[in-house]
């Protein structure tokens, strides 16, 4: 490849600037042709909010098609379902967008969205009717037992809790799962105890439990799986019971069909950046970056397997896999949807308040956090033989610009190790004997996601400059396997 030669020259110790290699990296870029891809490739019932980025975030499309059930989801409906656990939480949408009493509406299998644009841009503007206090009203005013409030336990049991706000316990299984995928704010407070309950759709008796917007139930034949636990259909019990056009129609022309990536409830999990934009890693060995979503658009860029990538936006392009739509990158970036899967965070050993870093040597990411929330993720380069140094530390000092010369940390000119580097840009030293977190140049980027440098965390240049402006002297670093 063009730019290998370049790469080759620094880790030699040869002097080179970084025009030089930007130069040659764009040319290693231009040079690959094709689609380079070998991985594995309501109404009056009283509402409770949801969880949604604003409209404009997270996945930034318009419009989905969902064959399944012939309707479509769009804008800030879209975005509070996959959000909040997609398809698994909530189930397809079994109806469009509608009016009823002044209000805009949609049904799904397990829920109805309602939208208050008197709260835009806020996490309320799309909130979930409370179907599980609609379904179950006149078995708590006829004071059914397992409705009736119970008092508080005289002992605080492990894998239970007590809530004092409708008088009902959450237990084990089902406290799992309901603390796993979006607790108070999907699900509202559990509004019954554990009871069997014939299951119309099923034909069987299970295990089931009701919260203000769901019910949950218990599959033992599902055991050990993602499905052990599920929601009832309350949203098309509520749709049937009041005449709702569940009807399918047809796609729209400027919708994108829906596609497993996009059901998948990861999606949910993903870090999110402060503006709510999702973030997807590549899973493929390597991937073209297009001017368009188009196998026929210039390529200019690749990335590769791990990396993680700010989603800006989805539109529909040509089909990979059968798959027909495309993740917008930034201005005329694009990169095929059918190599992207959520970024989810690895559990950091600890938290800090404020905000930190951790960096983890095991999966090479360096991850942003505000607090407990990680809200950037990057990949690394980190030092071969243990170089770089484990422990909690904090920023020293910074540099905006510099010259790296390894004559200053020991490794003289003439050495084997020797590197001049000049140019280096945001630079955050850590620790003394020239360990730093900065801006990595001169590997390629295949190489990233690896153990490579001398001791210092190497990063993109986008990535370098996140930190530099996240970060401030004192900052704390956690580096770990």
């Amino acid at each position: 490849m063009t730019g290998s030669r370049n790469w080759k020259q620094v880790l030699t110790g040869k002097r080179l600037d970084r025009r030089t290699l930007l130069k040659g990296a764009a040319a290693t870029a231009a040079g690959i042709a094709g689609l380079s891809a070998t991985g594995t490739g309501t109404g009056n019932i009283v509402s409770s909010p949801v969880q949604t980025a604003r409209a404009q975030d997270f996945w930034g499309v318009a419009k989905v098609y969902f064959d399944q059930t012939g309707h479509h989801l769009q804008d800030d409906f879209l975005q509070a379902w996959q959000a909040n656990g997609g398809l698994r939480t909530f189930g397809y949408p079994i109806s469009e967008r509608m009016q009823e009493d002044d209000r805009e509406v949609q049904y799904f299998e397990r829920a109805r969205f309602e939208l208050h644009p008197e709260h835009a841009g806020t996490q309320y503007i799309v909130q979930a009717t409370l179907l599980g206090s609609w379904v179950t009203r006149e078995r708590r005013q006829d004071g059914e037992a397992p409705f009736v409030k119970t008092d508080p336990p005289e002992e605080t049991v492990s894998g239970r809790q007590y809530f004092p706000q409708t008088g009902h316990t959450l237990s084990y299984g089902f406290k799992t799962y309901w603390e796993q995928n979006g607790g108070l704010y999907v699900f509202g407070y559990p509004i019954s105890g554990e009871f069997s309950e014939h299951n119309r759709d099923t034909g069987r008796e299970h295990t089931v439990q009701y919260f203000e917007r769901a019910r949950f139930e218990w599959h033992p034949e599902h055991q050990g799986t993602p499905y052990e636990v599920l929601l009832g259909r309350m949203g098309a019990e509520y749709a049937d019971a009041n005449d709702i056009d569940t009807g399918r129609v047809s796609q729209d022309s400027d919708s994108i069909r829906a596609f497993a990536g996009l059901m998948d409830p990861n999606w949910s999990r993903a870090v999110r950046t402060q503006d709510g934009h999702a973030i997807g890693i590549i899973t493929a060995s390597s991937v073209n970056i297009r001017s368009s979503p188009s196998l026929n658009a210039s390529i200019i860029g690749t990335t590769y397997n791990r990396h993680p990538h700010i989603l800006k936006g989805m539109v529909a392009g040509d089909s990979i896999g059968e798959i027909p739509a495309w993740y917008k990158l930034g201005e005329n970036r694009y990169i095929a949807a059918a190599w992207m899967e959520p970024f989810i965070a690895p559990r950091p050993p600890r938290t800090y308040s404020g905000r930190w870093v951790d960096i983890n040597l095991s999966r090479f990411y360096a991850i942003a956090y505000d607090g407990n929330i990680p809200v950037y993720a990057a990949i690394i380069t980190a030092g071969r033989d243990g170089r770089t140094p484990i422990g909690e530390f904090r920023v020293l000092r910074r540099v905006r610009s510099e010259t790296m010369d390894s004559a200053t940390v020991g490794i003289p000119r003439g050495h084997p190790e020797y590197y001049y580097l000049e140019d280096v840009e945001y630079t955050q030293y850590f620790r003394d004997g020239g360990y730093a977190m900065h801006e990595n140049y001169w590997s390629h980027p295949s190489a990233y996601g690896r153990f490579s440098s001398n001791g210092c965390v190497g990063l993109f240049i986008e990535d370098a400059r996140f930190f530099w402006n996240f970060l401030s002297i004192g900052s704390r670093i956690h580096i770990h396997f």
